[in-house]
């Protein structure tokens, strides 16, 4: 019975990563935490909770809890919502050090 689940989630973690890598294959390998991760914080139908839950004991907020509710103007704490903003914020920021350090000094666009 083992072998068959652990087979399943061979299945499934392989068509996952086979997505990611058509969608990022420059950088898929950067993905692979976020990947699981949000493969853990899905509800298992068989278990009826999911990995998350059945390790921690209660429901994982991550980031996609967050976007969910954000996207149905359900109601927000305002930290949350501060929060997920500064996390937007912060990858935003990263992500335009890494281009100017990239760029080395040799780009008109940083200059």
């Amino acid at each position: 019975m083992y072998n068959g689940l652990v087979e399943k989630f061979n299945g499934t973690l392989k068509t996952m990563l086979r997505h990611m890598y058509a969608e990022k294959f420059k950088d898929w390998d950067r993905y692979v935490g976020p990947l699981l991760f949000a493969y853990r914080d899905v509800r298992q139908e068989s278990l009826a909770y999911s990995p998350l839950e059945l390790l921690y004991g209660r429901t994982v907020r991550g980031p996609m809890s967050t976007l969910i509710e954000l996207m149905k103007n359900d109601r927000i704490e305002p930290d949350i919502k501060t929060t997920y903003e500064y996390v937007v914020d912060l990858n935003e920021r990263l992500n335009d050090t890494c281009e100017i350090a990239q760029c080395s000094g040799n780009c008109r666009k940083h200059k």
